[in-house]
């Protein structure tokens, strides 16, 4: 039960390649309009629009919550088949509005944009579903919260009703964000990447959203599902706590000057994305943090060697950040003001690409 057989992350490239061929035959249109994509830009979290006459960028970025959603409309089915009042079924999707805006916040930031606006695209099975004050409340709630997070404002949106494409009671939660950069000369895409730099972490809040298909799978066969107890709680709010967003801490850094080389949001392929830059480095991780409770415990119960957890799952490293040594006191001031959770977890060196975690002794090339 692998998460790249799950997903086919493999048999899905000619698929993505056939949009990157699409991009390069159309990208000429924009020229017209004195506007081009950022060459250095493709292949990075986001996109950059270089407006020709201007000094500023737009980024461009689209992503969302992935299958993560399924966990809230399940634990939402059955506390209402079993009339249970003491639970609150909003609380269940308030965090999936929080995980919305930061999958895609969280990127735009990794080139130094300041993200500005999101229009969302929620689609559900049934129009049932956009009248249910639970599922409402929760969602606004969530959304209103990373608004104020990332400083970004939500103008416009979709919500189709796609009768079966999309199942009856569930959804399909997705959205695309920009953000602004200026002057152009601060934006970020590892031209400063060397060796030497060191790999700086932001810690994660718990599975964010990636990973969720083979964490379904592994809970799910469980007895008592995402109701098992865990801790204090269940294991299926701690599934659905949301994504932390980085933007505040991240354009404090940037504000303040620190030197940062290049910068990864560790998402989907988890520590793969560390060697997301385009130059020839080896990333050497020397330290991990502690493994997050709740993935430490998925890992357990499903019996995931190291070598997938770590490619599937975060592990407890949120957000890449690679520069000098020497910047390590600032960026971690800032994180402590934020309450970010920091540290520092390797160096680049020259090398073919790849990844080695010598403390699991898994290497990802």
């Amino acid at each position: 039960m692998k998460y790249a057989d799950i997903e086919g992350l493999a048999k899905k490239d000619p698929f993505k390649k056939g949009f990157a061929d699409l991009f390069a035959a159309t990208s000429s249109n924009l020229i017209k309009n004195r506007i081009r994509i950022l060459p250095q830009s493709i292949g990075e979290p986001a996109a950059l629009l270089d407006f020709l006459d201007y000094d500023f960028y737009l980024a461009f970025k689209t992503d969302g919550v992935g299958t993560k959603s399924l966990i809230a409309d399940i634990m939402a089915g059955n506390l209402r088949k079993r009339k249970v009042r003491n639970v609150s079924i909003a609380g269940l999707y308030a965090g999936l509005g929080i995980d919305l805006i930061a999958s895609n916040v969280n990127d735009l930031i990794c080139l130094g944009a300041i993200p500005i606006a999101l229009s969302d695209e929620i689609a559900a099975g049934d129009y049932h579903k956009f009248i249910d004050k639970d599922f409402i409340k929760g969602l606004y709630k969530g959304l209103k919260s990373g608004c104020l997070s990332s400083g970004i404002t939500i103008p416009c949106g979709e919500s189709p009703t796609m009768t079966d494409v999309v199942g009856k009671n569930v959804e399909s939660i997705t959205a695309s964000a920009i953000g602004i950069l200026r002057p152009k000369k601060k934006a970020i895409f590892g031209q400063k990447l060397k060796a030497g730099d060191a790999i700086f972490a932001l810690l994660s809040s718990g599975i964010h959203t990636n990973g969720l298909s083979l964490a379904r799978r592994i809970v799910e066969k469980l007895p008592q599902g995402y109701f098992t107890s865990f801790g204090q709680s269940t294991i299926g709010k701690e599934l659905l706590i949301p994504t932390m967003i980085y933007v505040k801490p991240v354009l404090e850094m940037i504000a303040e000057n620190i030197d940062i080389h290049y910068m990864s949001n560790i998402s989907g392929s988890a520590f793969h994305k560390i060697a997301r830059a385009k130059k020839e480095f080896t990333y050497i991780v020397d330290r991990l943090p502690k493994k997050p409770k709740v993935l430490e415990y998925l890992q357990k119960l499903g019996k995931i060697p190291d070598s997938e957890a770590y490619e599937t799952w975060n592990m407890g490293v949120g957000y890449a950040i690679f520069a000098p040594e020497s910047e390590e006191k600032k960026l971690e001031k800032v994180c402590q003001k934020y309450r970010v959770g920091f540290m520092r977890i390797g160096e680049v060196k020259k090398g073919k690409k790849q990844v080695i975690i010598k403390p699991i002794d898994v290497v990802y090339a």
